[in-house]
């Protein structure tokens, strides 16, 4: 799926990310989460070493003609879409078990847009690798926030049947955040990650999603369970580093 570009047409435009909550959640699966996960997480393995000479072979692509090879595009955006199927999966913003597939499933709870190909500021592919540090950093930090989140959705699913909202709210923001990143890392789009806690709302105007589903507010419980992701997250972050 595609996402056009916006009216101005000056800003580039993000990765998009829409998923469901389910209305009945597997208490099984979700229990077993961890083992049910491992044969996904085998073959995005060897599937992530192809995307990683796949992404060399076209940064010196776009280095040179300042756009993304379509066949670049085509194999790096299979790799994403399947990567946050999988982490969706893992941190219980669904039940559905991923395809084995780079292609698009209408079909899956879990979609994500990626916008049309379009020139690249040659410098900003030259220097990415130190560009996207920043970012980086944050993503690490959601990362580790989103991953002991689960431990309590995977406590809350197994035992109850039930995901509080704020917990899915909280993970589903944080995984968009997550795929913004590496898109932006494999020059998917000249968009620099955002939206940590969720997109901009109307004054007054309290909403998790639009109707369109790509655009994620955060109810007050969402955000403050995506501020307690952030702090955990700092804190893990700084504990395993220093």
């Amino acid at each position: 799926m595609t996402l056009s570009p916006n009216e101005a047409g000056t800003e580039p435009i993000p990765i998009g990310l829409r998923s469901e909550q389910p209305e009945e959640r597997n208490r099984l699966t979700a229990a077993l989460r961890l083992i049910w996960v491992i044969p996904q997480a085998i073959v995005l393995y060897f599937v992530g070493i192809a995307a990683f000479f796949v992404l060399v072979a076209s940064w010196f692509v776009t280095l040179f003609t300042g756009e993304m090879p379509e066949w670049g595009e085509n194999f790096l955006g299979g790799w994403l879409r399947w990567a946050t199927r999988v982490g969706g999966y893992l941190y219980f913003l669904t039940d559905a078990y991923p395809p084995y597939s780079l292609d698009e499933d209408p079909s899956y709870p879990i979609q994500i847009a990626i916008p049309p190909r379009e020139p690249l500021n040659r410098l900003a592919v030259l220097f990415r690798i130190i560009l996207v540090i920043p970012g980086a950093i944050v993503g690490s930090v959601i990362g580790a926030g989103i991953g002991l989140l689960s431990v309590g959705s995977w406590f809350m699913i197994t035992f109850t049947g039930a995901q509080p909202i704020p917990l899915y709210e909280a993970t589903r923001v944080g995984i968009r955040y997550l795929t913004r990143l590496t898109g932006y890392f494999t020059m998917l789009t000249a968009a620099y990650p955002w939206g940590v806690l969720g997109d901009v709302q109307n004054a007054g105007e309290t909403q998790t999603t639009s109707d369109d589903g790509w655009t994620i507010g955060l109810s007050n419980g969402g955000r403050t369970a995506t501020i307690v992701a952030i702090v955990l997250g700092v804190l893990y972050v700084a504990y395993y580093n220093y």
